[in-house]
């Protein structure tokens, strides 16, 4: 019996080596210079302005102190330089014969090695020593023993342990497989052995070598089943995970010396995460593959921003941010093995994920309601005060079950989006948020035109100026932004803020549902940067809202294009107010493609008739021609 049973295990053994075929990976571990000497400071420089008492003896009359570390590439190996202050004399009773004092540097390079426990030390090659204004000295005997007995074992004795960043990597890497690949997962993460560790000019790398099996052939692909509501539900929350993760990411660089293209590649990812979302969304396309395709594309842009920022993150989470990086860069990889791999984006990844680069707790699976003043600053916008709204509550209005258009007739897509993108009764439905008279105010059916229109231009005009003083193109005129946020606020809304549905008074949504008030600020694309409760019931708001994120488009992207027209001339304000309007309502993705769409004289209809209300703006008593309104 027992050779049979050791025959069996046998040919199973076969059966899978027949069918699996190991492939060796070589993972990135990267220690930029940043890192390694954050890591080298905190270990060897534990005083107060990246000092390391390494001797002190007979009450002070012995003393090596070293400070300040210089790291970097030199000729493949590692450059260490520290500054060294010596002090050495002989110990009579209280005093200190005949001292010997010196100021200097000591420079060693050395050869980083790492062993089987992923302890990271450096072996040295080579010294020399510098005089205080860093030129090459020859030391004597009694200063070098010093250095060599002393500075030279201190600094030997420098180990970084990287089994900690490993083991995060590997934790937050666990839950990124379905569940048929657990099991190949946890053979690939006990195959992981460093590589022998290289010195690069950004920083050393020691890559990560690891077997992981893949099938020889590849199953032919069954059709993907239909997802049901449920499914779709689950698959809209993750994206929200996916989305508040993404913020995450970006309000890290809330207090860092952000360069203007570092600000861009910021607000660019967030945008073109979201936009495309809302695209997948329209057309069924939303699905885990799409979620893990676009958090691998940001992390692609965002990565170089983090890395040109580390010397600002935290200093108490440096193994953090490594196991960090390390493992987005081992997902880059896996993704690209396909999809033999199992690799599948999961909330619990992402949680992980941002345990190890926040201590706050991370557990978001619906969007802000509230703006988010970290975030508006990262993207270099100014506080925007929310005004307090009425509390009276003459008339009941609507609740979100009941009258609230955004809950009627939606097909099965938008009613999936709903559940996480309609703002609960707490917002949408609270029938104290406005008094009967303020509504009223604002209210075309209610209102007669010739009272409303007036109204509502001198709030937009207001927002308009607010924005224009910021803008520094003297092409932009402030007369032009205020004609362009005219005809804009015509087009997008007729000039409401508020309409009459179901014998009640609601904020006015767009067809879709996604996009309110005067100036149809997008909640989905916006929220977290406005407030979602100001943007529907304050027509203020909203209107500063829309003005800022026109400004936004014209300074971050238009202004930094190259136009095929002279904006300085009239058709060319015409055109620019064109290409602004097309980026307000489809995000940065229609940069180019407008371009192509007016060059080929064949303009969107919208675009069309936004063109024809801002030509009417500019001409006198142009309220006359205002027709949509009751």
């Amino acid at each position: 019996m027992r050779s049979l049973r050791i025959f069996y295990l046998v040919t199973a053994w076969m059966l899978i080596a027949s069918q699996a075929q190991g492939e060796l990976l070589q993972l990135p571990l990267t220690l930029d210079m940043v890192l390694l000497r954050s890591l080298i400071v905190q270990q060897a420089y534990p005083l107060t302005g990246e000092q390391a008492s390494i001797l002190n003896h007979a009450d002070s009359c012995n003393q090596i102190t070293l400070s300040t570390p210089q790291i970097t590439e030199e000729r493949g190996q590692i450059r260490f330089q520290t500054k060294v202050q010596l002090k050495w004399g002989t110990p009579i009773m209280e005093s200190c014969l005949a001292p010997f004092t010196w100021e200097g540097s000591v420079v060693l390079w050395q050869r980083p090695r790492v062993n089987a426990q992923w302890q990271l030390s450096f072996a040295t090659i080579n010294s020399a020593v510098l005089d205080k204004n860093g030129r090459p000295m020859q030391a004597v005997d009694l200063l070098w023993n010093l250095i060599k007995d002393h500075v030279h074992e201190y600094l030997n004795k420098i180990t970084v342990n990287l089994a900690p960043p490993i083991n995060e990597m590997k934790i937050c890497l666990l839950p990124m497989f379905d569940r048929d690949h657990q099991n190949m997962a946890q053979r690939f993460f006990a195959s992981m052995r460093p590589d022998h560790p290289s010195v690069q000019p950004d920083g050393l790398r020691v890559n990560i070598l690891a077997e992981i099996e893949l099938p020889r052939q590849e199953l032919p692909s069954e059709p993907v089943p239909q997802p049901n509501q449920q499914d779709y539900s689950r698959v809209i929350g993750l994206w929200h995970t996916w989305d508040n993760f993404l913020i995450l990411q970006l309000k890290h660089f809330t207090d860092a010396p952000l360069t203007e293209a570092d600000r861009r590649t910021l607000l660019d990812t967030m945008l073109t995460v979201r936009y495309e979302f809302t695209d997948a969304i329209e057309h069924d396309r939303l699905s885990n593959p799409f979620i893990r395709r676009q958090f691998l594309w940001s992390w692609n842009q965002l990565a170089p921003v983090f890395r040109n920022h580390l010397q600002n993150r935290s200093k108490t989470n440096i193994l953090g941010y490594l196991a960090f990086f390390t493992a987005h860069d081992a997902l880059q990889i896996l993704d690209r093995l396909g999809p033999a791999v199992g690799i599948e984006i999961s909330a619990d990844g992402f949680r992980r994920l941002a345990a190890m680069i926040s201590p706050e707790p991370f557990d978001p699976t619906k969007p802000a309601t509230e703006a988010d003043q970290k975030l508006r600053k990262v993207l270099g916008l100014e506080p925007l005060p929310d005004t307090p709204l009425p509390a009276d509550k003459p008339i009941p209005l609507p609740t979100i079950e009941e009258n609230d258009p955004t809950s009627r007739d939606n097909p099965f897509h938008w009613q999936g989006l709903e559940k996480f993108f309609s703002i609960p009764q707490v917002l949408a439905g609270e029938p104290d948020q406005l008094s009967q008279t303020e509504i009223k105010k604002w209210t075309a059916e209610l209102t007669p035109s010739s009272v409303l229109l007036p109204k509502v231009c001198d709030v937009l005009q207001a927002a308009a100026e607010r924005q224009q003083k910021k803008l520094a193109n003297s092409a932009n005129t402030a007369e032009w932004f205020e004609k362009m946020t005219l005809a804009a606020a015509w087009q997008e809304s007729c000039f409401r803020q508020f309409h009459i549905n179901n014998k009640a008074i609601t904020y006015l949504l767009s067809s879709n549902r996604t996009s309110v008030g005067v100036l149809q600020v997008n909640e989905q694309i916006w929220h977290g940067v406005y407030n979602i409760r100001q943007l529907r019931w304050n027509i203020n708001y909203n209107s500063q809202a829309g003005c800022e994120i026109m400004a936004l488009y014209l300074r971050d992207y238009l202004h930094e294009e190259k136009p095929p027209i002279d904006v300085s001339t009239p058709q060319g304000q015409r055109f620019l107010a064109a290409w602004l309007y097309a980026l307000y309502n489809g995000g940065p993705g229609q940069l180019k493609p407008f371009l192509n769409r007016f060059r080929a004289e064949k303009l969107f209809r919208s675009e069309q008739l936004f063109l024809a209300k801002f030509d009417t703006v500019k001409g006198e008593e142009w309220g006359n021609r205002v027709h949509c309104l009751p």
